[in-house]
């Protein structure tokens, strides 16, 4: 079984009601390590994650440390092998091949696009291809990989840098329907 961990971006929602940004590490589907700024929860109380790319996560937490919570996660077995299929998704794209995207592209007809950074800053920016899954963007601005930003009102995470700029994977993927060269993002 492979149990190379997967670090995603989330949100989670604490017993006080608080919601907040987190980084959730998996390496199967029964255990979440997050890492957040003040862990907020007590050992035996329930949470819920939604994680970027695997969905909503409710699980108990099993232990607490300064910033970070290790959760159990709760559901049936079949939960657990959708979330155990998407693990194994993610771990199949962090084998370091150049262009992940496996979905049709297409060259938008406007190519232009706001890129807004996750401090509010706005970028112009050129869409070189698009798929469902994500876009090639030309800038002259890189923000690093893993920067959360939007590209036009779709949000997205940088995941590699290229000579012209950067290449971001949509949180949530277009329909494949509405990918056409006359896509406005």
């Amino acid at each position: 079984m492979d149990t190379m961990p997967v670090a995603l971006a989330g949100r989670i929602l604490l017993p006080c009601g608080a919601e907040r940004d987190c980084l959730c590490r998996l390496s199967q589907a029964d255990e979440v390590y997050v890492v957040i700024g003040d862990a907020g929860a007590a050992v035996g109380s329930r949470v819920i994650c939604h994680v970027d790319g695997l969905g909503v996560i409710e699980a108990s937490v099993t232990t607490v440390s300064r910033g970070s919570l290790r959760l159990s996660v709760e559901g049936s077995p079949a939960h657990r092998a959708r979330l155990a299929t998407r693990l194994a998704w993610h771990r199949a794209r962090l084998d370091g091949r150049e262009d992940q995207r496996g979905a049709m592209r297409v060259i938008p007809l406007d190519p232009s696009a706001e890129v807004t950074l996750s401090d509010g800053m706005a970028v112009e920016a050129r869409i070189v291809d698009l798929s469902a899954t994500g876009a090639a963007l030309e800038m002259v601005l890189r923000p690093p990989v893993d920067a959360v930003l939007t590209v036009g009102r779709r949000r997205a995470r940088v995941v590699r840098q290229t000579d012209a700029g950067i290449a971001v994977r949509f949180v949530l993927p277009l329909r494949p329907q509405d990918v056409s060269a006359d896509i406005r993002l």
